[in-house]
Order: C-alpha cells, then sequence, then structure tokens
C-alpha cells in the first residue's frame, strides 16, 4: 500500500507543520507510527510518546486523511482521562492536583461537557459551597478582589446543551441567582460595571502597572471579566426562560444589556479600533489587548460588527496568539506575559471560525497542534517569541484546559458544531491547508449519537447528507438514536485583501515622578520614548515632547495627573497618579477606640480588627463637614497571606453617620507576616448633604463574610477624607 503523501499544513519561517511532523529551531517531531510519536531536540535527545490507537468506550473518536490530527486528538483524550482522579473530578493538570472555578469553567465549554460530562458535572458542583460559586484565590486573598467565579456559567450552560437535563438546569440558575446576589451586596451598586481583576491573569506583577497595588486593581475595571459578567446575566436568562420563568429572565436580560452598553462606553478605544484590557479606578484605560476577552466578546456578540476586524488584528507571535498585548517589558519571564496559552488560543479558533476566518483559523490551529506535538503533551503555556515552554515561569503537562482547548479545536472549530435554539447547526470550518477528510465519530448529544464526515475545505457547505439523504446541517436536538451526517464543503477563495496582522511588542516602561508639584508636572525620562501623554482627571489633558508639563492654576477641590510614554510603535501603562488636593480639601482622622462601647482605647494609633464582637467596630474622631462630595480611604495592613494568592481579602462596611456608605475592600497589601507594612485602601466615595459634625466607623456586618468565612483581619490607622466636589 502507497503511503499517504505528506502534506503541508503550516510554515511561517519559526516552524514548519506537516500532516506527520514538526520541524523548528532545534527539535523535530514527527508521526513515526499511528502509536508514536518521536521527539528529537538538538543534541540528540530523544523521547518517545505513546499514541494510544483505541479509545475508552463511549469516548468520541477522530480519524482523518492528516495523521496529525488523528494523533493529536487520541493523545488529548487520553490526556483528560489521565486528568479524572478517583474522585471522578477533573483536576487541574499533572502539576495541580485540585479543581478550580476558572479552569473548570472554561474547559467544560471549551469540550470537557462533551468528551466527560458525568467528571464535569462533579467538577463544576465541587466549586459551589454555601449554595455560591465559590472564587479561585487571587491577587489580595480572592473575592472580592477577583470577581471571576461567574465564569462557572459557561461551564454549567454548556453542560445543559450537550445533555438537556432540567434538573441540572433548575440548580446552576439557583447558583448564578446566588451568586450575584453576594456580589451585589458587597460590589458598588452605583456603577453597571463589575471592579476586579482581569480573569485568570491573575498574578499583578506580570500584567498590572508597576504602582498598581492590590487595592487599586480592586477598584479597577478588566474588560475580560466584565465580559464574563455580561455572559452571566445572559446565560441566566436564557437558564430562567428554559424553566418557564420568563420574568426573572427579562429582569437579567436586561442587567446584561446594560452591561454590553457600558462595556462598549468604557473600553472601546477610538483610537486603536478595538477594547482595551482594564480601565483603572482613576477612569484611565488600559489600551492592551487582552485575546481571551476579545474572542468571548466576538463569541457572545458583544463585538457585533466589528468582530471580524478584531480577530484579524489581534497582534500575533511567530508561535501563536499571547495572552495579551503590547507585553510588559518589565516583566522578562513568560507567565501570562510574553506567553501564549492554548486555551485562550482555543477560543480565539473557536471566534475565528464562527466568523468563517479560515486563514485565521489555520494559524490557531497549527499553533495549538505544533505545541502538543512539541512537547508531547497539551501544557499550561509557552514563551511567545520562542514557542518553547521550559523556561516558564510555571507550567504543567495536560493542563486541563488546554486538553480542553485541543478538545474544542475539533468539536467546535474544525467539525463545527454550534447550537442553536432548539437545534444543533453543524458548520465545519476547514482551512485550505487542511482540506481532506476528516471524521467525528460516536458524539454522544442529548439523546442522539453522532457520526460526522467532512470532505473538502472552506466554510461553506455544498451538500448534506443525514443518513443517506439529502437534507440540512440542522438537527433538532429532541432528535434520537444513531445520526449519520455528510458534508460536502464548497472551496470559496478569499478575494479580499486582508493587511497582515501586528507583530505583538513590548510596551515602554511606565514613567516615574520626579518632584511634581501642583504647578509643574516633571518625570523622568522613559528610554525609547518619543513624546508623552498627560492626563487629568482621567481625560486626556496635554501632550509633551519634554518630560515636564505645566499645570494652569487649579480649579476644584481635587484634581490628579498621569503620564503615558509613547513611540509610533508602542506606548506604557500610565503613571502613577499624582493627587493634587486644594488646601484644606484633605483631613486624616485618628481613629478613637474600638468595640459597641468603647471596651478598647486605640494604642499607637492603630487597631486590630478581626470578626470577633469585641472588634467588629472601630470608631474615628467625627470630623466638620461642609455639603459635598468625598472620598473616603483607610490606611490598613493585611498581611495574612502574601500579594499573589489567598482568600482572605479583608471586609469592612462604612458607616457614616450611623448609615451605610458601601463595603471597604482591604486585601492583602504585603507579604505573609509583614504587619508592619501599611497601604491605602480604594476610595468609597460619599455625599455629604449637611454641614455639621459627622460621624465615621468602620463595622464587620454579614455583608463583610469574605471567601475564607473564618478569617477576616486586619490592622487599621486613620482614614483619609478628601473633598472631591
Amino acid at each position: 500500500m502507497t503511503a499517504p503523501q505528506e502534506q503541508l499544513l503550516f510554515d511561517n519561517g519559526a516552524y514548519r507543520l506537516t500532516s506527520t511532523r514538526l520541524e523548528q529551531p532545534g527539535l523535530v517531531a514527527e508521526l513515526v507510527s499511528p502509536a508514536c510519536l518521536r521527539i528529537t531536540r538538538e543534541g540528540g535527545a530523544v523521547r518517545e510518546v505513546a499514541i494510544p490507537t483505541t479509545l475508552p468506550q463511549g469516548c468520541a473518536g477522530v480519524r482523518s486523511s492528516l495523521p496529525v490530527l488523528q494523533a493529536m486528538y487520541a493523545l488529548t483524550v487520553q490526556e483528560l482521562q489521565a486528568d479524572i482522579n478517583g474522585e471522578g473530578l477533573l483536576l487541574a493538570g499533572a502539576n495541580w492536583s485540585t479543581v478550580w472555578t476558572r479552569d473548570i469553567a472554561y474547559a467544560a465549554a471549551l469540550g470537557t461537557a462533551l468528551a466527560a460530562p458525568e467528571a464535569t458535572r462533579a467538577s463544576l458542583e465541587s466549586r459551589v459551597r454555601g449554595g455560591v460559586v465559590m472564587q479561585d484565590t487571587g491577587t489580595g486573598g480572592g473575592w472580592p478582589v477577583s470577581t471571576d467565579r461567574v465564569a462557572w456559567a459557561l461551564g454549567a450552560w454548556s453542560l445543559y446543551q450537550s445533555q438537556g437535563d432540567k434538573e441540572w438546569l433548575r440548580y446552576a440558575a439557583g447558583v448564578l441567582a446566588a451568586t450575584l446576589e453576594q456580589d451585589a451586596a458587597v460590589l458598588p451598586a452605583g456603577e453597571v460595571l463589575r471592579p476586579g481583576e482581569t480573569s485568570f491573569i491573575d498574578w499583578r506583577e506580570q500584567s498590572y502597572p508597576e504602582w498598581m497595588t492590590p487595592a487599586d486593581m480592586a477598584a479597577s475595571y478588566a474588560f475580560g471579566t466584565n465580559v464574563l459578567h455580561y455572559l452571566c446575566r445572559q446565560l441566566l436568562a436564557r437558564m430562567l426562560r428554559e424553566l418557564g420563568d420568563a420574568a426573572r429572565a427579562d429582569v437579567y436580560a436586561a442587567e446584561a444589556a446594560a452591561l454590553a452598553a457600558r462595556i462598549d462606553e468604557r473600553f472601546w478605544s477610538e483610537g486603536c479600533s478595538h477594547y482595551g484590557m482594564m480601565r483603572t479606578a482613576e477612569g484611565y484605560l488600559d489600551e492592551r489587548v487582552d485575546s481571551l476577552a476579545t474572542a468571548l466578546a466576538v463569541l457572545c456578540g458583544l463585538a457585533g460588527d466589528q468582530s471580524l476586524p478584531l480577530l484579524q488584528h489581534l497582534p500575533r507571535s511567530l508561535f501563536g496568539t499571547p495572552v495579551f498585548t503590547p507585553y510588559k517589558s518589565l516583566q522578562e519571564k513568560a507567565y501570562h506575559n510574553r506567553s501564549v496559552w492554548p486555551f485562550v488560543e482555543a477560543y480565539v479558533l473557536m471566534a475565528r471560525a464562527e466568523q468563517q476566518d479560515a486563514d485565521g483559523a489555520a494559524f490557531s490551529m497549527s499553533s495549538m497542534l505544533r505545541a502538543a506535538m512539541a512537547f508531547g503533551s497539551n501544557k499550561e503555556n509557552f514563551q511567545a517569541e520562542s514557542g518553547e515552554a521550559r523556561d516558564t515561569i510555571q507550567n504543567s503537562d495536560r493542563q486541563l484546559w488546554s486538553v480542553a482547548g485541543m478538545l474544542g479545536l475539533f468539536y467546535y472549530g474544525l467539525f463545527g458544531i454550534h447550537y442553536q435554539d432548539d437545534n444543533l447547526v453543524i458548520t465545519p470550518c476547514v482551512p485550505k491547508s487542511y482540506r481532506g477528510s476528516h471524521w467525528l465519530t460516536g458524539l454522544r448529544i442529548r439523546n442522539m449519537v453522532l457520526d460526522i464526515h467532512i470532505n473538502g475545505y472552506g466554510t461553506e457547505v455544498w451538500s448534506v447528507m443525514v443518513n443517506g439523504k439529502p437534507d440540512s446541517p440542522i438537527i433538532p436536538l429532541d432528535s434520537e438514536g444513531r445520526i449519520q451526517i455528510e458534508l460536502e464543503l464548497m472551496p470559496v477563495e478569499d478575494e479580499e485583501d486582508v493587511p497582515p496582522p501586528p507583530a505583538a511588542l513590548e510596551d515602554l516602561p511606565e514613567p516615574e515622578w520626579d518632584t511634581p508639584t501642583p504647578e509643574l508636572l516633571r518625570w523622568h525620562p522613559v528610554p525609547g520614548a518619543a513624546s508623552y501623554n498627560v492626563f487629568r482627571n482621567g481625560v486626556a489633558f496635554a501632550a509633551s515632547l519634554d518630560c515636564h508639563c505645566a499645570l494652569p492654576v487649579a480649579r476644584g477641590f481635587f484634581n490628579e495627573y498621569t503620564v503615558q510614554a509613547v513611540n509610533a510603535q508602542t506606548s506604557s501603562c500610565f503613571s502613577r497618579p499624582f493627587e493634587c488636593p486644594a488646601p484644606g480639601a484633605r483631613v486624616l482622622l485618628e481613629p478613637r477606640f474600638v468595640g459597641e462601647q468603647a471596651e478598647y482605647a486605640v494604642e499607637n494609633g492603630q487597631a486590630w480588627l478581626d470578626t470577633r464582637a469585641c472588634t467588629s467596630r472601630l470608631e474615628y474622631e467625627p470630623l466638620e463637614l461642609e455639603p459635598g462630595t468625598y472620598s473616603v480611604r483607610v490606611f490598613y495592613s493585611n498581611a495574612t497571606a502574601s500579594l499573589r494568592d489567598g482568600d482572605t481579602c479583608a471586609l469592612r462596611e462604612l458607616m457614616v453617620d450611623g448609615v451605610s456608605a458601601g463595603v471597604l475592600l482591604l486585601p492583602h497589601n504585603t507579604e505573609s507576616g509583614c504587619w508592619e507594612v501599611y497601604a491605602r485602601s480604594a476610595a468609597l466615595v460619599v455625599q455629604v448633604e449637611a454641614a455639621g459634625l459627622h460621624s465615621f466607623s468602620l463595622c464587620y456586618t454579614p455583608r463583610c463574610r469574605n471567601a475564607n468565612g473564618e478569617l477576616n483581619q486586619c490592622m487599621v490607622r486613620q482614614l483619609e477624607i478628601t473633598r472631591l466636589k
């Protein structure tokens, strides 16, 4: 028998991928047989990876005229099975022995809801405690600095779509409604956007400006996290409609619509023609590109008519779509920064397939397949510029969402499985270089088993046969039994001349102040900067070729300024804001006593607060105020755990004249045990209606229960009261 001719899939100079072989500097990986992947590195080191030729009973299979597709799918199914522990839960990867909320949520939506529904359900249920979704550990002590636990909705809805279980839907809707209710009790009520750090990009030093503390991050607004909050409300509305509760569905649908409008208003950058990554509490838009958030915005319809241009202009490295760009120049190590995560690439691929961008899909498919062949596993991440995983800060084999991302390449990308109302719609996306015959067999969805065969290439379906008869690629979800679907694709050459996507670049270092005054801003020069943009109160104020900017006579009670370095190719993050309160507009209040009945005097101007009744209230010196708008911050220390993780962000309710002014977030601000290090909290805005003496206190109330539930402690000093208007 003649061996099949080797077919070139992708070649961009950095690597060459064919139907059986990967070549890149220092590495060759080849399928020497259907059961063996051989990886040879420079110097002669050889590793052989066994590829299963039979899959577990009941698992969907893939056959293809392109051996690499068949082999990488089989390897992925094997790794998925290895990620299921003895309790039937999907672990986060070879190096991670637990289930995490965002991991299982994204993984379920990418493919495990189809490939391992029982383990997916058990894993999603394991991330519910007290009727609400558990937040993964995150910067400064988790929720509510991190608020992306609502990603759970993606996994829950995907599981319902594949299984059709109304009892599961009823449970999931109840969990999500309770989770949003808990958020609403703590997060600011007056702002439609939801604050919190970027979803999954949760190492602050890898992505945020150097000056931002966990408190600053808690008060900022991330594009990706707000897309998840939109999706949660959108999906909860759909769940409730499925359950016959139209009135409640309308409430969440209205919230989703309001959030969508606000996302467009606050994150869209007209100058860059894309969504910015993050907006600070001070109002400054970080215009970096968040690839996962962009893909999700396309997939859920938020991006509208901008969907295809956004995807076509996503910055690329030679080896894939980086997590975000420009990279942070001050961080040379790769993890979230300077890296490609296959699960992010999978979402980008799904978005490109939905937009019928076959050329873009070829890039993403090739990036994912190259990585799996090069590493012999679905690694967590790899360096964007070298394609290597060995020099990343942290990594793992068979990372769950990378495994799920590879499943998504087949289910939702190549074979184009989509749910549309009460139907399953098959819309394949086969790039020209991946032309051939591809089979997906034994795929169980609800009460049917699908065998799908696609032939040719393109995104347009030429003909469809269902169980041997001409039909459409639309299958009702209430269908039963085995269904065979044959699709012939009609190749359509792309006549539009699309400019190549931009290359991923580094940013410029953020400017640092050089003894600024309310009359003259001065900052140190930034290497590589051509000019500087100056902002006042979140709005562009001036541009300068030099490192200084004269300020007019201050108007109002409070102004703040920040500077951004720019050149023709890239820009910096914003500098630390320089605050200019008018004389007498800022006051520091000293704490007086702790306890409801002044049980304890405050010593050395600081007080220890925890959840005990005797420390649940801290009173401050009363203050004479005029009517107006004020910001209130507290100087505090929370050294319960490290800056990077944990679940012990402290919460305290601010009471003004005995009335709640909101909840102050007091996240970890230093490393564990360093209780002598103090920082400012984010601000709460307070309206004072009448002149006179006003009282301030911090209280531990039921609203202040944190993610840990037990440890909720901090040291506090003065309150900072600043008149804004």
